[in-house]
């Protein structure tokens, strides 16, 4: 059976998990970055050979946003009470989650290969793959579907709410992916609809599971429509949804409520008795 709905009722009485901050050195970025993390209650802060582990899910924030606010602006670390999982909130700038295109700062490589191997020396979770999930609004809807199709070894999952997905083919400069003629290679393989192409080439193993949505008065909605039409010209399997909402925290909110269960269920979260 699938993972019941998360509904007002049954979160009504419950406590917040409690937000966890620390930093790691990125190599890539040359400095010391800050993070955001919950865990389920049962871990004591300890991490030996002994200590269960969790599946992942890694939340990226928007454009002019920061790690903290997934936490502070939805009821998330309520609603990971019902399931035994570990949550990471990294923090991006504006950078798209992209190695931009002067090649100074490098946020995918961030991401990959400074941020995750941290996580998994520090925290109590299981292996990349099949455990692990990426998701995200806005820019971090484009990041969330952009780096588990680029690095589906590490994700079964991709979410994005909201994302800007259209970015790279804006036939306009910009700071990350440059210009639409001189940086042109660099804007296709740092675009999803092409990325969707290149996954339909390779295994289906390979493929991340895609669930997406947006908000029926987001100014996003049409670049949504546009995707999951892609997406299915193309046939790659994926969920579409669209509700009433707006590109803000009270429709993400809900958002992701509506989506934790299919997540949860995907990479393997056991629901907890409450």
């Amino acid at each position: 059976m699938p993972y019941p709905r998360l509904t007002r009722e049954a979160f009504r009485n419950w406590e917040p998990l409690p937000f966890h901050t620390s930093t790691y050195f990125s190599a890539s970025l040359q400095r010391e970055q800050p993070f955001g993390y919950l865990t389920p209650r049962s871990w004591d802060g300890t991490r030996t050979s002994e200590t269960p582990r969790y599946p992942l899910l890694v939340l990226l924030h928007g454009l002019n946003s920061n790690f903290r606010e997934w936490y502070e602006k939805t009821r998330i670390g309520t609603y990971l009470n019902a399931y035994q999982m570990v949550v990471v909130f990294a923090e991006g700038g504006n950078g798209w989650y992209t190695n931009g295109v002067d090649n100074t700062e490098k946020y995918e490589d961030d991401l990959i290969h400074d941020l995750l191997p941290h996580i998994q020396k520090t925290l109590p979770v299981l292996p990349a793959g099949k455990a692990w999930g990426i998701g995200g609004l806005s820019m971090g809807g484009y990041g969330a579907v952009k780096n588990a199709l680029k690095h589906p070894h590490l994700f079964s999952i991709a979410v994005s709410h909201a994302g800007s997905l259209e970015k790279p083919m804006l036939p306009e400069p910009h700071p990350v992916f440059g210009d639409p003629e001189k940086d042109i290679a660099l804007r296709r393989q740092e675009n999803p609809y092409y990325l969707i192409e290149q996954a339909l080439c390779g295994y289906p193993t390979h493929r991340p599971q895609l669930l997406l949505d947006c908000g029926l008065s987001d100014p996003f909605l049409e670049v949504n429509r546009r995707f999951q039409n892609h997406l299915n010209f193309l046939g790659y399997a994926h969920e579409y949804h669209e509700a009433n909402g707006h590109h803000t925290w009270p429709y993400w909110d809900r958002a992701l409520r509506r989506v934790l269960p299919t997540v949860a269920e995907r990479i393997g979260a056991e629901l907890r008795e409450l």
